[in-house]
């Protein structure tokens, strides 16, 4: 804890408050650092774990897919990727995982989610 408040300069309810924010995203690189951790002491190397990890930032950056609820996960070169998204927002996502170094094949899991309606109010 020590080192994280030297790194950033916010109190500890501040750091809570952004944690329960985030708790989902928190959550889920907990889980994904403990995937790759037991993948380490299995014997299988890095190689998946930096490619999720590349796989995870590159979404995490985009501002399409950064908001969406995807699952994404990296076992011998395959992306799996699971949720629901909307149509312009799947597209995407393949793109990113096509530009992924380490990533050979897609499992896409992803849902699609109807097109948003926009309704218009007519005059009186």
């Amino acid at each position: 804890m020590r080192m994280l408040r030297r790194l950033l300069p916010v109190s500890n309810l501040g750091l809570a408050l952004w944690a329960w924010r985030n708790r989902a995203t928190v959550l889920d690189w907990a889980a994904f650092g403990l995937r790759a951790a037991g993948d380490v002491i299995e014997g299988k190397g890095l190689g998946d774990a930096r490619a999720e990890a590349r796989l995870r930032l590159a979404l995490a950056r985009h501002g399409t897919t950064r908001r969406a609820a995807i699952d994404v996960a990296v076992e011998d070169g395959t992306a799996r990727i699971e949720g629901r998204v909307p149509p312009e927002v799947h597209a995407r996502v393949q793109d990113i995982v096509a530009a992924t170094p380490g990533i050979s094949r897609l499992d896409d899991r992803l849902a699609l989610l109807a097109p948003r309606r926009r309704f218009r109010l007519r005059a009186a």
